[in-house]
């Protein structure tokens, strides 16, 4: 395991210690919300210069009720957009849960500074906006892909309880949107092309938003998690049952006509398959959450155990390009932590970020192409409050690791100290 680093990416010690539009237009925000200057009061430096996992600035963005992060992605021009949604202060009690929510995009750039922002918002009675998926093409149009309650206008499209994928300009503009089925992957070209995973089909959009194709793609049906290749084909991952009281984890390969390409059995014990990344060599790293024993190749993982019962604990797998076992790893150092929701973000190296919530907060671990843990941050409050979160993670073109994350209250970020008004989004830039 690598070293095991708080107080520094992390909370200090003491703490521990991812549009025209719907009611506001999808204008930029009048006025501007208050953001942490970057630049001071710095982070303190350290005697030796920074170490990996280091913090080089924590910034905060201060918006009045509860904001939260869904997803995050490169902008292309060394900076990253932060998808979420937003909550007002004000938002009525009886409103779906979570209601009154409205979806919020913005821009920073490489030292945290908010360029821009943009928020959708339903119309109608306990209306709801939720947009989980964001992907960014080499040419900067954004592509999102949720779900709304109520009435959402975009663009020319007005839609009404469905999910949806919505193309976005380089500034958040809207350009397009379409009701579609729940999506599963979303994988942008660089000529504004869209190729959408949902329901039991792929889908392709071109530049406009005109529908080009479908095809079926059944497999999908037994897939918890499923991606996109640059052929159009699949990468997924699930559970299938084994006996009426017994399954097994898979993963597998699907061509673009949707024809099995090689499929491999994870277990004994089925885990919980959370996100999927493709590496530059055309290797994978699939991650999850695992209660159970799993071997994997060469190296066998367990979940922590106590009193007969076993704890939740994030797994990293990676397979080649054929699916056969390169490494796997538990990065988690927290025996009692039971976590979920993992996720990865890529270097172009081969290495990866993953990151997961516990009861008590999330953790940050930075692995090597080869699947060594270089180093572990923690946010975490003592005593245990689930109130910070680290929600997303993705390189910058330096190799710098940024994470955005969400906060209530007072909190110790290394050096600073971040005062949330109502929930807060805060970012972060690590050394990685």
């Amino acid at each position: 395991m690598g070293r095991w680093r708080t107080g520094t990416a992390g909370l200090a010690l003491g703490v521990w210690a991812a549009l025209a539009a719907g009611c506001d237009g999808g204008k930029t925000h009048p006025p501007q919300p208050d953001v942490e200057d970057p630049n001071g009061p710095p982070e303190a430096p350290l005697p030796n210069g920074p170490l990996p996992g280091d913090t080089r600035w924590t910034v905060h963005t201060a918006v009045a009720g509860r904001q939260d992060v869904v997803a995050m992605a490169p902008d292309g021009s060394g900076g990253v957009l932060v998808l979420g949604t937003s909550e007002s202060a004000s938002a009525p009690a009886t409103s779906k849960d979570p209601g009154g929510t409205s979806l919020t995009l913005a821009r920073h750039d490489g030292n945290g500074q908010q360029l821009w922002s943009r928020s959708f918002t339903a119309e109608g009675e306990a209306s709801d906006v939720d947009a989980p998926l964001l992907a960014v093409s080499t040419s900067g149009d954004v592509f999102l892909a949720g779900r709304v309650t109520g009435q959402l206008r975009l663009a020319e499209s007005v839609l009404t309880d469905s999910a949806f994928v919505a193309k976005l300009a380089p500034d958040g503009s809207p350009l397009w949107a379409r009701a579609v089925e729940p999506v599963k992957a979303l994988l942008p070209d660089r000529d504004g092309a869209l190729l959408v995973a949902h329901g039991l089909e792929v889908e392709r959009f071109d530049a406009r938003g005109t529908r080009h194709w479908a095809r079926e793609m059944p497999a999908m049906a037994s897939a918890s998690l499923v991606a996109l290749d640059a052929e159009g084909g699949l990468v997924m991952a699930g559970q299938k049952p084994t006996s009426p009281f017994e399954s097994q984890g898979f993963i597998a390969r699907l061509s673009p006509d949707g024809e099995v390409r090689w499929e491999q059995q994870v277990g004994p014990h089925a885990p919980g398959f959370t996100d999927v990344a493709f590496r530059p060599d055309g290797s994978f790293l699939f991650t999850g959450e695992l209660t159970g024993p799993l071997t994997w190749g060469k190296d066998s993982l367990r979940a922590p155990c106590a009193q007969g019962s076993c704890y939740r604990t994030v797994f990293v797998l990676a397979a080649d390009a054929y699916g056969e076992p390169l490494w796997a790893q538990v990065p988690d150092s927290e025996e009692e932590s039971d976590a979920e929701g993992a996720r990865l973000a890529m270097d172009p190296e081969g290495g990866a970020a993953v990151l997961w919530r516990h009861g008590c907060g999330s953790g940050l671990a930075r692995l090597s192409p080869a699947g060594e843990v270089r180093w572990q941050s923690y946010y975490v409050t003592s005593p245990c409050r689930a109130n910070t979160w680290l929600r997303a993670a993705t390189f910058l073109p330096e190799g710098d690791v940024v994470g955005a994350g969400m906060f209530s209250g007072t909190r110790a970020f290394g050096s600073r100290t971040l005062t949330a008004d109502g929930t807060d989004v805060f970012l972060q830039r690590l050394v990685p």
